[in-house]
């Protein structure tokens, strides 16, 4: 039978993706995102921030940043794993695709893609525009043998999950997924079944409903009929585009605590306070999946890029 071996959480997203230098240029975008009000964030905003975005401390945040994933690199591949299954969102929806609560990519292999943050137009995304930035597509091994195997038994077992057998035409996986091989497999061949979880409203699962599915996932899994060893990652969050330190500390404590009610109760609301958020969803998922094991925190970095707090908790941790 396979067998569950590690479970990993790693932020992803431009403020590690990118010098710090870079982070300004990410804080003036943000006064033009239409997903939250600025200046009433900018107005809210804790005392002392001036400091948070001077270059100085954002570059020990990012090279914190990337110790804490060479940490993560180090620590997978000490597993030896056969197949992982990563569990994040996609980030670009269009309005007329399918986007369900929950899903998987039934597929032997797949497109990712890979984004040249530093030369896009970072307002692209809120104009309509097709292409966000230069990308170059990545071919991924999947397998779609597992990825069947969990829609119909995750379905037997009362979770309706959708089986996406192609993407649609253009859209490739994009960085939630690509971040993986970039930054954490390193290159390395090793097949993925994407699961997908809608972090978007009102598509959207609550905590307990993740922890549930988290649960059910490791059951499944181990009773697939191979003798492979299969990682979980769960790729996102924490708090962003605003960084929420009370929401994030509070999600790392009940992780790191194996605090099962905690992660079920978490407010919908605070989750819902900024757009990127509520994938600490995945890592409820993750967490539910792995226990009883309690996550080791390798480390939680607030890198904020704006006085009014914008910016990502950025953080790292792991299960085995």
């Amino acid at each position: 039978m396979a067998q569950v071996v590690l479970g990993v959480g790693s932020s992803h997203g431009p403020s590690i993706q990118t010098m710090p230098e870079m982070w300004q240029r990410l804080g003036e975008k943000d006064t033009r995102d239409p997903r939250f009000d600025y200046q009433a964030e900018l107005r809210s905003a804790k005392p002392g921030l001036e400091r948070e975005i001077a270059i100085e401390i954002q570059r020990e945040r990012h090279a914190a940043a990337h110790a804490g994933l060479a940490k993560l690199v180090e620590i997978i591949a000490q597993a030896r794993l056969d197949i992982i299954i990563v569990i994040s969102n996609i980030h670009r929806v269009r309005r007329d695709h399918p986007h369900p609560v929950f899903g998987v990519l039934r597929a032997e292999s797949f497109e990712i893609e890979k984004r040249v943050i530093e030369a896009a137009d970072l307002d692209a995304k809120f104009s309509g525009q097709k292409r966000r930035a230069p990308e170059q597509l990545i071919p991924m091994p999947g397998s779609a043998g597992l990825a069947n195997h969990l829609i119909e038994s995750l379905i037997d077992d009362g979770f309706d999950v959708a089986s996406v057998d192609r993407l649609p035409e253009g859209l490739p996986l994009d960085d939630a997924y690509s971040f993986i091989y970039d930054h954490l497999l390193n290159g390395a061949a090793i097949p993925v079944v994407p699961f997908f979880l809608s972090r978007d409203l009102p598509n959207q699962a609550t905590p307990s409903r993740c922890h549930d599915l988290g649960a059910a996932l490791r059951r499944k899994i181990e009773s697939w009929p191979t003798d492979l060893r299969v990682g979980l990652i769960a790729s996102g969050g924490l708090s962003h585009q605003i960084v929420d330190e009370d929401l994030d500390r509070a999600v790392i404590k009940a992780l790191v605590g194996g605090d099962a009610a905690a992660m079920r109760t978490l407010s919908r609301a605070q989750l819902n306070r900024s757009p990127g958020t509520p994938e600490i969803l995945n890592w409820v998922t993750v967490a539910a999946a792995m226990a009883p094991k309690a996550m080791t925190l390798i480390d939680y970095l607030p890198c904020y890029r704006s006085l009014a707090g914008t910016g990502h908790g950025v953080t790292f941790g792991y299960w085995k």
